[in-house]
């Protein structure tokens, strides 16, 4: 005879095979609602961690816009300072990079967008791509104004030798007997000519030139003629040919200059067109209640 069994009430009597279902069943509902929970509890805590990464990653993004506009800033009188010949490092921004992104779990960031700011996914997803490229900024830059630095001071060295031609070399054909007095008139004309140039020197009361102000000119209206004039003088005159030669290094080494200049201006301008689209993005995806 078959056992049945029983639930407080015999009249809830079920035999064993009704009660293994029964038990079956009940383990298997329990099962769905543990798998029901543990889905809640990890669907929770992909909202949380995307909340989390959206929040971080918007209070990093006022640091790096204000590094971007800093840099926009330094690199416009960087170029403005060397349209003048005055070289000077530009300072950068310690924000300007790419660090808060690598503390930030990517796929949660995108996953808030996607469900919270669709509007805004394509704008982070272009962020990211440029922060390739204002994540190494630094390591760039600091290349191109080595590079351009040594080069520039080197150029700029030989450039300087101007100097000379109105000083020393002057002095020393002037005091040597041996040297033609028309070579010396020649020299002595171009010579009071340059330092009297109010066009190429800030000149003092006395008319005494106290300031360089028109480096094209120097070369245009002195420099280039003095090489070609001085020419007939050098068959008879070492100091000639000396002058000569170094008329011929300064014109070199400036033209070298504006080309160096023309260059990286061309490089830092880019960069500045660059940084103003990121600048952009940035304004676009900063909430400005969150930040």
């Amino acid at each position: 005879m078959e056992e049945e069994y029983y639930f407080i009430f015999k009249s809830w009597s079920l035999d064993s095979n009704q009660w293994s279902i029964l038990i079956g069943s009940i383990g298997f509902l329990l099962t769905l609602i543990g798998f029901a929970i543990a889905f809640k509890i990890y669907k929770n805590q992909r909202k949380d961690s995307a909340q989390d990464a959206y929040v971080f990653f918007q209070l990093s993004l006022p640091d790096l816009n204000n590094a971007i506009l800093s840099t926009i800033q330094n690199l416009e009188n960087f170029i403005k300072n060397l349209e003048n010949d005055n070289f000077s490092n530009p300072i950068l921004s310690a924000s300007l990079n790419d660090k808060f992104i690598n503390k930030i779990n990517i796929v949660d960031l995108v996953r808030y967008y996607n469900q919270e700011k669709k509007q805004k996914i394509q704008n982070l997803k272009d962020l990211l791509i440029d922060a390739n490229f204002f994540g190494d900024y630094h390591s760039y830059f600091t290349n191109e104004i080595n590079f351009f630095r040594n080069n520039y001071l080197e150029k700029e060295a030989q450039y300087s030798k101007w100097q000379l031609l109105r000083t020393n070399k002057f002095f020393s054909s002037m005091a040597d007997q041996n040297e033609e007095d028309s070579y010396k008139r020649f020299y002595a004309n171009w010579t009071k000519n340059l330092n009297k140039d109010s066009e190429v020197f800030e000149l003092n009361e006395k008319g005494e030139a106290i300031k360089m102000i028109n480096r094209p000119l120097l070369i245009k209206k002195h420099l280039i003629p003095l090489a070609k004039e001085i020419v007939p003088f050098i068959q008879f005159s070492e100091k000639a040919n000396e002058i000569n030669l170094i008329s011929n290094q300064i014109i070199a080494a400036y033209d070298d200059i504006e080309e160096m200049k023309i260059s990286i201006e061309k490089v830092f301008k880019n960069d500045i067109i660059k940084f103003k689209e990121i600048n952009n993005l940035l304004d676009k995806i900063i909430e400005q209640d969150d930040a």
